[in-house]
């Protein structure tokens, strides 16, 4: 198989997982927000969270699976059946290989505690510390535990559970909020604390982002600011419009729609959607950007 196609298929995985976790960080945050509402509108909300959690984390495991089959591939340019028995010598043998076991291992428990616990209580505590170890592994699997775990391994595991936190709930509240309610109490409250979660991750974002940048460019932007014509700057400059639709669009539902909730409720919820789709191609091009070459110092 040609490298370019391997490079595709990577991407799309990393795409799919990212898309996975983000969401099952927004199914679990979203729970946590609606905790103590008590209104039939937030038990559906919860109800369906609770599907979404499922579907999500095995998203995640499954795009983390077919991820390491194509690096299987990739590094050992054998057959994919005769590759895919090479992958535990590659958990044994390299960093990546044995942090992405991490992240599957901890993906599968939290699949085993979502079905365990079908007709009980979520855990929400135990599946966000298994959120917080999925988001350190997979950083380390990353160009940033290239050097072995350090400052900023620890910098891209917050960037990346940030990520998830800032575009997640917003998935969850896409898909999970129940249509044709316009909940008077619970709705609007629930508003609020979205945006505040949004706003502080986004900030998270932006700060972890930039370090990363920094550090990856030598302490210098100027390789990015220069690379635009490259497919790696086109995907950075893609990537960078959608994220500032998605906060114009937050900035919007905060500050023009949420003061007329509840009777705005219509229009938040659209609103709401469109930054959903944003957010989702924001994260494919990150895909694309992490499976890139960036520009040489």
């Amino acid at each position: 198989m040609d490298d370019a196609t391997l490079a595709a298929l990577s991407t799309a995985a990393s795409a799919a997982f990212d898309v996975g976790f983000a969401a099952m960080v927004g199914a679990l945050a979203t729970r946590a927000l609606l905790n103590d509402a008590a209104s039939d509108w937030a038990l559906r909300c919860r109800r369906r969270c609770r599907r979404l959690l499922l579907r999500a984390c095995v998203l995640a495991l499954a795009a983390s699976l077919a991820w390491m089959a194509v690096q299987a591939v990739s590094l050992t340019e054998l057959p994919w059946g005769e590759a895919l028995l090479a992958v535990g010598g590659i958990v044994r043998d390299t960093p990546f290989g044995r942090a992405w076991a991490v992240v599957v291992l901890a993906l599968a428990l939290a699949i085993a505690l979502v079905v365990a616990h079908q007709r009980r209580a979520t855990p929400l505590a135990s599946l966000a510390v298994l959120a917080a170890i999925v988001a350190a592994a997979h950083a380390s699997a990353g160009h940033a535990g290239a050097n072995g775990l350090g400052a900023l391994t620890l910098v891209m595991a917050v960037h990346v559970l940030a990520t998830a936190s800032w575009a997640g709930p917003v998935f969850a509240a896409a898909l999970c909020m129940p249509r044709g309610d316009v909940p008077t109490v619970d709705g609007p409250d629930h508003a609020r604390r979205l945006s505040m979660l949004a706003t502080a991750s986004l900030a998270a974002v932006a700060l972890t982002g930039g370090a990363s940048a920094w550090h990856e460019s030598g302490g210098t932007l100027a390789p990015m600011l220069t690379s635009t014509r490259t497919d790696w700057g086109v995907a950075l400059d893609v990537k960078l419009a959608l994220v500032a639709v998605a906060i114009a669009l937050g900035g919007f539902n905060r500050f023009v729609v949420m003061p007329s909730l509840p009777s705005g409720w219509r229009r938040f919820e659209r609103v709401l959607r469109i930054e959903a789709v944003v957010l989702l191609a924001a994260l494919v091009a990150a895909a694309v950007l992490a499976n890139g070459e960036p520009p040489v110092v």
